[in-house]
């Protein structure tokens, strides 16, 4: 259910709109406290989102009231039912229930808020048993839920990933990069396909622009290695040019050559453990 609600082709074709929408109501935000929702926010938030003009008033505000007694400011609400118009139309118990689902993933109320209002898709999910069980999984390889909040911050598509994909990342993140969990947290590394990240990675080590920590070193220790966000959170262009300082071209060759690299790998040890099979 969550793989279909994060890669719904919809919410794909939505995000260009919605980052229009959070910029519009975050300067808004800056201005002082909206308390009560008034026609003009209406207006305005219908001209983001034409969808929301076959709302009446009364839906308006009772999802407002209902959001509004939880602790949601209006500019969080409006930020909401722009980006995510179907959340106009539900009940006030259903609102709830969906709120209360999120809170069970005890991020505390304040970094709640700023999850769902950044991303106002993750209130479309109702299965309650499979978000506190992902969120578990999480919480077991970052160790607290302030950490698991920071990567859903910047990576909410670890929701719709099954625990092995996430596990193989973390383990190479970790283990091979030797990153700590504080610097993985502040990046978008987890959403990066696992084949982008170590074709990345392996660039920068044979360019001996990444040399990994050693076993027992100071994490406190400075480094000369780019920042794993500086690695994962940037367009192709932007990691060539900037990052390791050679022509796009160059790296899309390298990355031809790798994954071709890989393939053989894969392919002899898959041969090799056939013949052993075959022995015994």
């Amino acid at each position: 259910m969550l793989r279909k609600l994060l890669f719904n082709p919809q919410i794909a074709l939505s995000q260009q709109k919605k980052l229009k929408c959070t910029r519009y109501f975050a300067i808004k935000a800056a201005a002082p406290k909206i308390l009560e929702l008034q026609q003009v926010h209406i207006e305005e938030a219908i001209k983001l989102e034409p969808t929301l003009s076959i709302y009446t008033k009364q839906v308006w505000r009772r999802a407002h009231e209902t959001f509004l007694n939880h602790g949601l400011a209006t500019v969080n609400f409006l930020r909401i039912v722009t980006a995510n118009p179907a959340v106009l139309r539900r009940t006030p118990e259903r609102i709830i229930s969906s709120l209360e689902i999120w809170r069970a993933c005890q991020f505390g109320e304040t970094l709640l808020h700023l999850l769902l209002t950044k991303y106002p898709e993750l209130l479309d999910v109702s299965d309650s048993h499979q978000l506190l069980s992902h969120v578990g999984f999480l919480k077991s390889r970052v160790s607290t839920n302030k950490n698991v909040w920071k990567l859903l911050m910047n990576s909410p598509n670890l929701l719709a990933q099954s625990e092995k994909t996430i596990e193989e990342k973390l383990d190479y993140i970790i283990d091979v990069m030797r990153i700590e969990v504080p610097e993985l947290v502040k990046s978008a590394g987890l959403s990066m396909a696992f084949e982008e990240l170590r074709c990345r990675h392996q660039f920068l080590v044979r360019l001996g622009l990444f040399k990994p920590r050693a076993l027992k070193a100071d994490p406190d220790e400075p480094t000369t290695n780019h920042r794993l966000y500086q690695i994962t959170d940037t367009s192709e262009k932007t990691f060539a040019t900037k990052i390791c300082h050679v022509t796009l071209p160059e790296y899309e060759a390298f990355k031809d050559l790798h994954a071709r690299e890989i393939e053989r790998k894969t392919r002899k040890r898959r041969e090799e453990e056939d013949f052993s099979d075959e022995e015994e």
